[in-house]
């Protein structure tokens, strides 16, 4: 089963509009647009607090900012970097730094795509402050869509490849995790980065099997989702056991707490009790985790 293209953790930037060759160059019609800005901390995000519970982005007018672009209504958007208590910041008293992983489910379709588009921009800035051919400083170019040092050397944002795969076994169940870095219980699917000289699938076989032991086949796309813990794209697939593997599992203790096969009753059950819990549903492996309960995968 390939995820439908408006499942809920799609965090889109085609919604803006990339004027000329540069997104990071106002196109004419938005040069005199009003920019508002998405503040950002590193991985928090200004949020202003309603009195009826809703959260919404608080964005102040931009000030040099690096530019993420015009939306398709024609509003232009730009993110910065600094703490509420910095020079010039003067928020409204209902506004809070928090975690954008904890306000993501919260914000609207539209302001979790400026969320997640402003922490992955900014955290490419931020952990990019020499250029990787030279060593020599960098100063932001395009409104912020590439880095030049004074040797020519051009840079552009960089995005990760990153691999997850919810594992089934023979009898449908399916395996989770508890990672030693997740609280509060949380099981998910199987996930890491992609190493170089792999493809997509090569990573997941050597993933899963480093951290269970396992082997598996019958990989199949699921869907797609831009990551920016730190900043990464991450691509999904479900996938069985290879044919006459066993269920047993060796498990890596370095990186994981525990792996466990669950039926959908057992799982069910589990998280009725309070005894689990599973991701958030902005992520693409609840959403691979959901369309299993659902009996929605081939």
């Amino acid at each position: 089963m390939r995820a439908p293209m408006n499942f809920p953790h799609t965090y889109l930037t085609s919604h803006f509009v990339a004027p000329d060759d540069a997104r990071g160059i106002p196109a004419p019609s938005h040069a005199k647009l009003e920019r508002r800005a998405v503040v950002v901390h590193g991985d928090t995000v200004a949020v202003q607090e309603c009195s009826n519970g809703d959260v919404r982005l608080w964005m102040p007018e931009a000030s040099g900012a690096v530019f993420l672009g015009p939306w398709q209504d024609g509003e232009a958007w730009a993110c910065h970097e600094r703490s509420l208590g910095g020079a010039g910041m003067t928020p409204p008293s209902d506004v809070r730094m928090r975690s954008l992983r904890e306000v993501a489910p919260m914000l609207s379709p539209r302001e979790r795509s400026l969320a997640l588009s402003a922490v992955g921009m900014l955290t490419w800035h931020r952990d990019s402050r020499a250029c990787a051919r030279c060593g020599s400083p960098v100063e932001i170019t395009r409104g912020g869509w590439s880095q030049s040092c004074d040797n020519g050397h051009d840079s552009f944002p960089r995005t990760d490849p990153a691999v997850i795969t919810l594992v089934r076994d023979h009898d449908d169940r399916v395996l989770l995790a508890n990672n030693r870095s997740f609280t509060g219980g949380m099981v998910s699917a199987l996930a890491g980065f992609v190493e170089p000289g792999e493809d997509l699938e090569d990573a997941l076989k050597r993933e899963v099997h480093e951290e269970t032991g396992l082997i598996i086949g019958d990989i199949n796309y699921f869907g797609s989702q831009p990551w920016p813990f730190p900043r990464s794209i991450m691509v999904a697939f479900t996938s069985r056991l290879a044919k006459g593997s066993g269920t047993s599992i060796t498990l890596q203790r370095e990186e994981l707490a525990s792996a466990t096969w669950f039926t959908r009753d057992e799982l069910t059950g589990a998280l009725e009790r309070g005894k689990l819990r599973l991701p958030s549903p902005t992520s693409i492996a609840h959403s691979m985790i959901d369309a299993w309960r659902k009996g929605e995968l081939a």
